[in-house]
């Protein structure tokens, strides 16, 4: 799903394998829903642990939280 370009977004994988994944990362599953949203929360750890997990380069995960993150940032006002 990473490789192919389906995940644009943290949150498109929430259905895969929640429970496991969550336990997996060593949180419950209710933290793990909350950081597919809130991805700038997971730690640099769970992302390596994630991404063994599915055996691909953290970097590929790392690259979909900053552009998620890139395209929610509002930009900012002018004083003017």
């Amino acid at each position: 799903m990473f490789l192919s370009g389906q995940v644009l977004r943290m949150k498109d994988i929430e259905k895969i394998y929640p429970t496991m994944v969550a336990k997996d990362l060593g949180i419950n599953h209710g933290r793990y829903v909350n950081k597919l949203y809130k991805p700038q929360e997971f730690s640099i750890r769970h992302i390596i642990i994630f991404a063994n997990l599915l055996e691909i380069d953290p970097q590929i995960i790392i690259k979909i939280i900053l552009s998620q993150l890139n395209s929610q940032r509002v930009p900012k006002r002018n004083r003017n």
